[in-house]
This record gives C-alpha cells, sequence and structure tokens, in this order.
C-alpha cells in the first residue's frame, strides 16, 4: 500500500501546456459557437449597415436621406400644411408627399400586423381607383422592412397603393401618431390636412371624407 501510495505521489505534474491544451479540447465547441456568432453579427453589420441613415434613390440616379423636410408652419393637424417628407418606394425610388401636390392625399401609416389595416386597404383601393386622376393613397409603411411589406401587399393585389417605407420611423415621429394602427391623413390639393382619422374606416365613411376634403380645398380657394 505504501508502495502504491509512493508512486501516486511522485507522478510529474501535467506541464503548462498541456493543462492549456486540455482546456482548450474542452471549450472547443463553446469557442467554435462564439466565432460563428461574432462572423455572422459581423456579415449583417457589414452588409446591412444598420447604423447608416436611410436613402432612397432620385430620378436622375442620385441619393438622397430619407425623412421629414423642414417647413414652416407644417403641423400634423387640420387646416395646417401637412408635414413633407422624403421616403423610398418597394424599388427605392424617392416619394416625396408634396409630388402629389394638385391632389388629394389620403395618407395611411399602416404595417403588416394590423388586423385593421387590413380590413380596411381594400377599400381604399377601390377608392383609388374610382379616381384614379385626383386622388391618391400614400400608404407610408411603419419600421419594417421592404421584403416583408412588399410581400405583403402583393400577396393582397394592392395595386392601386402606393407604398413607401418608414423604416426608422422618422415621419412617424413627425405626424405625432399615438400607439396603434392604423392612423390616415386627408390632404387636400395645396397640401393642407383636412380629416386626421386615427383607427379604421370603411368605404363609405373614406368617400365621405374624400368628398369633405374636396369641398373644404374649393371653399379655400375661392
Amino acid at each position: 500500500m505504501a508502495s502504491n501510495k509512493a508512486r501516486k505521489a511522485s507522478k510529474p505534474r501535467p506541464s503548462f501546456g498541456s493543462r492549456v491544451r486540455r482546456q482548450v479540447r474542452r471549450q472547443r465547441g463553446w469557442l467554435w459557437f462564439a466565432g460563428s456568432v461574432a462572423v455572422i453579427v459581423g456579415a449583417v453589420i457589414y452588409f446591412a449597415d444598420p447604423f447608416s441613415t436611410p436613402t432612397a434613390t432620385e430620378a436622375d440616379g442620385s441619393k438622397v436621406e430619407t425623412g421629414v423636410i423642414k417647413t414652416d408652419g407644417a403641423s400634423p393637424r387640420e387646416r395646417r400644411p401637412a408635414p413633407n417628407f422624403v421616403l423610398a418606394d418597394y424599388e427605392g425610388r424617392a416619394v416625396r408627399l408634396s409630388d402629389y401636390r394638385g391632389k388629394t392625399v389620403l395618407l395611411n401609416f399602416w404595417a403588416t400586423w394590423c388586423t385593421t389595416c387590413e380590413a380596411e386597404m381594400p377599400d381604399m383601393q377601390r377608392l383609388a381607383e374610382e379616381n384614379p386622376d385626383d386622388f391618391v393613397v400614400l400608404a407610408v409603411n411603419q419600421a419594417e422592412s421592404r421584403g416583408r411589406a412588399q410581400s405583403w401587399s402583393d400577396a393582397r393585389g394592392l395595386t392601386a397603393l402606393k407604398f413607401v417605407l418608414d423604416t426608422d420611423e422618422e415621419v412617424t415621429n413627425a405626424y405625432k401618431l399615438p400607439s396603434g394602427l392604423p392612423h390616415s391623413f386627408f390632404i387636400d390639393e395645396h397640401g393642407i390636412v383636412r380629416v386626421v382619422k386615427h383607427g379604421g374606416m370603411r368605404y363609405g365613411e373614406m368617400k365621405q371624407l374624400l368628398q369633405e376634403t374636396r369641398v373644404a380645398a374649393s371653399s379655400a380657394g375661392q
């Protein structure tokens, strides 16, 4: 017994290098996982560049930063100029609210998760199809990716609506929207907010508010 204990006591201690190699082998799976995560995160940052300012492409090919265009006196309230902005459509092209001056605009804020938005958009489609010359539905998607928003709207055949993306919610914040969706603004041909509507609408109400907006614009022009 004493001899066995002596042999055990005299066994040489593993070298520092051996201990390190043994620890590395034990942690190899964790190190591989951590390295893979680092590579994926790096790729997302490099290709998606989440810290960059969103841009849109002008007709001449130049780039413009999206967001609110500062205008004196603009406010998302009735009888005030609607805050102007530039956002990208599904193709990345620059779209400004002021592009539709001379037409009545139904400015609608929506998202794919909003069931009320889904319920009212077919009626917006109908109204836009019935008034192709002097009316446009400008549908602002709130904080979702282009792929998600476009797949959703394409699947529902909403071809008469003009869709743009407010990915960083700068325009949403400028319009001072309460929580929840949808929110709509009827803006007359002069760029003046005539009706503010929080919550969903159906066709009859939309048609009536469109008519009221036109009458208000006509009266202001006299």
